[in-house]
């Protein structure tokens, strides 16, 4: 809900985050044209913004360098999280950026990403405690390993961001040219957005669930801190295609546990509707953990969307592409299931 109790008219959910006890969306570049290049405030209690939605501005070093064409129109922006040295950075990732062509001299430079002709961006956004608001101030390609074979599909990059304890970050995609999905890592420090080469990543080697004939890619990551004393922690991953969630033992430990779930919307409290209907299209695109809660929010899918429509009373919210956002508790289970 906006300030003004209305729902919010297609945002296109794509990054979701919590920080300084509020959550932190981004939409990607589906979006409404009013909603692309926003950052909402959203109450984690209310689901209704905090603030107007912030515009995203780029410094000049940006859009006078390789990048700066993609920077001054739309670009798609799929995941988001906040630099755990220095909570006035959050951190971004572009998608599909095969709209835009890199000159000749910065593809002899950054060509040679192993996947996408237009590399894809990790995007730093500063801001400061009070996000009051918002900059882009460095951005940093990203070299895949060969032996990944992610593939030249610019709409099946990255999806997924997340920083553990120890000086990672995690990148998910959502699938490779095999259509199965990969999360992989590098490390990260106070010196990372000092380089502008190319971030290497490495193939993080996590069992994921097993794949079956569906295409299960992951769509968003964040991390779980663990309840045992020396343990590194879970990635929580969320799939759309299925509704699943997968939590992923970062000591590979344990094998991934799969969540099954199921999503239901609200009716109005005057509706003759039941009080919730089960959707039938969902398709989440982020996922942020705080404390022992799963915060959840839907990317408004426009071709399947309107499927959802059973109680005429919320024909409007689902005709307007407006996002739906759910919690979950954190299970027990995830953390004592089957070992390997």
């Amino acid at each position: 809900m906006d300030q003004q109790h209305q729902t919010l008219v297609n945002p296109q959910s794509s990054g979701f985050t919590w920080r300084h006890n509020e959550i932190i969306h981004l939409g990607d570049n589906s979006a409404a044209e009013h909603m692309r290049n926003k950052l909402l405030r959203v109450n984690p209690e209310t689901a209704q913004l905090n603030a107007a939605p912030i515009s995203i501005t780029v410094s000049d070093n940006i859009l006078n360098g390789c990048f700066g064409e993609l920077f001054s129109q739309y670009p798609d922006y799929e995941a988001l999280t906040w630099d755990r040295l220095d909570d006035t950075v959050l951190v971004t990732v572009t998608e599909d950026s095969s709209f835009i062509t890199l000159s000749p001299e910065c593809k002899a430079r950054y060509g040679v990403t192993n996947s996408t002709d237009y590399p894809t961006l990790l995007v730093k956004i500063n801001t400061d405690k009070a996000l009051s608001f918002a900059k882009i101030t460095a951005v940093r390609p990203v070299q895949f390993p060969a032996s990944a074979e992610v593939g030249n599909a610019p709409n099946d990059g990255i999806e997924g961001l997340a920083f553990d304890n120890a000086g990672n970050i995690y990148l998910a995609l959502e699938q490779n040219a095999a259509n199965a999905p990969m999360i992989f890592q590098t490390k990260y420090d106070s010196a990372f957005w000092q380089q502008d080469d190319y971030v290497k990543v490495q193939d993080s080697a996590f069992a994921l669930p097993l794949p079956d004939t569906k295409d299960h890619p992951i769509n968003d990551l964040d991390y779980l801190p663990s309840p045992k004393i020396g343990h590194p922690g879970y990635l929580v991953a969320v799939a759309r295609n299925d509704d699943q969630i997968w939590i992923i033992d970062i000591s590979q430990h344990q094998r991934p546990f799969v969540q099954q779930m199921a999503y239901y919307a609200p009716t109005t409290p005057n509706s003759t509707c039941p009080a919730y209907e089960k959707m039938v299209q969902t398709a989440v695109e982020g996922v942020a953990v705080h404390s022992d809660t799963l915060f959840l929010v839907n990317d408004a899918w426009k071709k399947h969307y309107p499927d959802n429509i059973q109680c005429p009373d919320n024909a409007e919210n689902f005709n307007k592409f407006a996002p739906l956002m759910f919690t979950l508790p954190v299970n027990p289970l995830w953390f004592i299931h089957q070992q390997k």
